[in-house]
């Protein structure tokens, strides 16, 4: 599975990439907005699976919640990535990050697709917010 986020990652890069790189000149403002779909999806998909994967595959049979495994410092890696979420994101954006993995529990055989699953329905849920009530009054 790991294989399947990297690639809905790069897959999302390379969507932007090409939309905001060589077709920006192309395509009008509203194309452009209107495009955030095409790459959201699968870069949002790809985080949250590599994010649960690695959370999956780190946690030892004593490990309750993924909050707790990822601030335990047993995986620094998701340690350092906890700390960049809150400082880039603030604390709402760490809490729509973890809430997908926190429904879940990690020893399910899917814990990751569910919680890429889930975690780019919620976050696509936001962008739904966005584009409807604030996008409109600006």
């Amino acid at each position: 599975m790991k294989s399947v986020y990297l690639a809905a990652i790069l897959a999302g890069f390379g969507i932007v990439v090409y939309f905001y790189g060589f077709n920006f000149n192309n395509m009008s403002e509203t194309d452009l907005v209107n495009s955030v779909l095409y790459w959201y999806v699968p870069l949002t998909f790809g985080l949250y699976g590599l994010a649960a994967y690695r959370v999956k595959k780190s946690a030892d049979e004593n490990t309750k919640s993924a909050l707790a495994h990822i601030f335990s410092g047993k995986d620094t890696g998701l340690t350092v990535l906890g700390v960049l979420l809150i400082v880039l994101s603030g604390v709402l954006g760490f809490l729509l990050f973890i809430i997908p993995m926190s429904v879940f529990k990690i020893k399910s055989k899917s814990y990751d697709l569910s919680v890429a699953v889930v975690g780019s329905l919620l976050w696509l849920l936001g962008l739904f917010v966005f584009f409807q009530v604030l996008w409109p009054a600006l």
